[in-house]
């Protein structure tokens, strides 16, 4: 089993962040959800001499992180008798990607998480890719994932499985019919995202099928019918699939309901790497319309660090949540025990601006007051605070924004000739990090509205414009983290921050 190695990693050392983790210990499994011998984790070498909770210097305080190995994609958001729970990617062996299982830990405020034992593992039918959580109208709670295996060839064979919860999502049982959906000749499908559909009376399932997203539709979340594809010419594409799919409705301002789909891109966006884009338009239950050119994209971050948002299942209003690095270094950032952390927790909202209806999206106020608040020039209490203003620009000028230290500012914020209003976000090279550095340019969509709100906690900086419209979620590994935020006039847009 798992509980010697999970106590051993603990060596004594709790913290509000983690206080259920020294008493995980794992439950008896049935079915095909079964644990493997995780005793790798406890001998391999990166965990020798393991750092305690905050001797880590880039292990934020207010995202959460895995007390041990590596993590990425959300998976599983549900939130069910008031508590958030939060699945994700989990290799608990080592800080790279590897034989992925299902980690889990929960939260009453979305701040402070209990980590909760491996609630699924690998088995026959391979291991355990990304998916979601229900919960029925009977209060019954299941979670839906991808099997990722192999056919003969050696080539990947994925499938989607059902796994039946207890309400606590303390205990879990694979059904016996898995998997629920076979492959249907997709080299890529996976990472099913299932909701209910009120207007059809039925589960929606949302899939990866390559370069489009698929839709399936079900009475009982076994049997699937196949209703429709989107994707192919719309948006942004490259090599790798679309990935990580979600679908959610929001009423905008006129009262009507619009449907808006989050699809991963793995690689190609306009930052560099992989990021998170989305489509508005209407969905009746077996076809997603998009109300916007196929040209049009539309970016949930523009910052190098934002993948697989995913929403919460149950949630009072759309909140979601997202892995914060980018696959073309996520296997290399300079960390020990862990490698991976999730972005702060966004509510969303669709609202008219000069260019139509696009998503705002909002950290919940009990979650932006743990920060705090430091004004520019002023040095903060920890690596963890927020600077909230209002920018004053003038026709051809700029303000740069440096934080941790650095001569040169990390973001520029310019507004040209024209009124237009751009952010430049630069980051430096690192001989340890392949493809880390970037210098790159967005026009914003701002309505005239340069509130500026940014929440840096040990390295990791999300930044808002435009009370939400506009965001950039980007990491960075400096000597100083409690260095001063500085406000830069007139920025001169020189080689790139040297604090990294």
């Amino acid at each position: 089993g798992i509980a010697p190695a999970f106590t051993d990693l603990m060596g004594g050392q709790t913290q509000a962040m983690f206080p259920g983790l020294a008493a995980a210990v794992p439950h008896i499994r049935s079915g095909r959800v079964r644990p493997l011998a995780v005793t790798g984790l406890k001998r391999h070498p990166q965990f020798k001499d393991l750092p305690t909770l905050d001797a880590e210097p880039f292990r934020p305080r207010h995202h959460f992180s895995p007390r041990a190995g590596w993590i990425n994609d959300p998976n599983g958001l549900i939130h069910i008798d008031g508590t958030w729970h939060l699945f994700y990617q989990h290799e608990p062996h080592q800080i790279v990607h590897g034989p992925m299982h299902w980690g889990h830990a929960s939260s009453t405020d979305l701040v402070t998480w209990t980590a909760h034992p491996i609630a699924l593992y690998p088995d026959r039918l391979g291991t355990c890719y990304s998916g979601s959580a229900v919960e029925t109208a009977a209060g019954e709670v299941n979670l839906l994932y991808t099997a990722h295996g192999a056919r003969p060839d050696g080539s990947d064979l994925e499938v989607q499985c059902l796994v039946h919860a207890d309400r606590s999502l303390t205990r879990f049982e694979s059904d016996a019919r898995n998997p629920v959906v076979d492959n249907p000749g997709v080299a890529a499908f996976r990472d099913p995202k299932v909701i209910w559909h009120e207007q059809t009376g039925r589960w929606i399932m949302v899939v990866t099928h390559g370069q489009s997203i698929g839709f399936r539709s079900s009475a009982d979340l076994v049997h699937w019918q196949f209703e429709s594809t989107f994707g192919e010419g719309a948006g942004r594409h490259s090599q790798g699939p679309w990935e990580c799919p979600d679908l959610l409705p929001l009423k905008a301002a006129d009262g009507v309901v619009r449907w808006v789909l989050i699809v991963g891109i793995g690689s190609g966006t306009d930052a560099g790497g992989s990021g998170t884009q989305y489509f508005i338009g209407d969905f009746d239950g077996h076809r997603f319309i998009n109300a916007k050119p196929e040209h049009t994209t539309l970016w949930l971050d523009h910052g190098r660090d934002y993948y697989a948002a995913q929403s919460f299942f149950g949630a009072p209003e759309a909140t979601t949540i997202a892995w914060a690095s980018n696959w073309q270094y996520a296997q290399h950032t300079p960390t020990r025990a862990f490698r991976g952390t999730m972005t702060l927790p966004r509510h969303l909202t669709l609202v008219e601006t000069q260019a139509g209806l696009r998503l705002r999206q909002i950290v919940p106020p009990s979650v932006a007051d743990r920060f705090d608040v430091v004004e520019f020039g002023a040095t903060p209490r920890s690596g963890s605070y927020r600077v909230a203003t209002r920018l004053s620009l003038e026709k051809g000028g700029s303000q740069g924004i440096a934080l941790f230290g650095g001569a040169e500012p990390q973001f520029v914020v310019s507004r040209s000739s024209d009124g237009a209003v751009f952010i430049r976000s630069r980051r430096s090279e690192r001989i340890d990090i392949p493809d880390f550095g970037h210098d790159f340019e967005v026009q914003l969509v701002l309505d005239d509205a340069l509130d500026l709100d940014i929440y840096i906690d040990n390295g990791v900086v999300e930044l808002s414009m435009g009370r939400g419209l506009i965001w950039m979620t980007n990491l960075f590994f400096p000597s100083d983290l409690v260095a001063a935020p500085r406000l830069i006039q007139d920025a001169v847009q020189g080689e790139g921050p040297s604090a990294e």
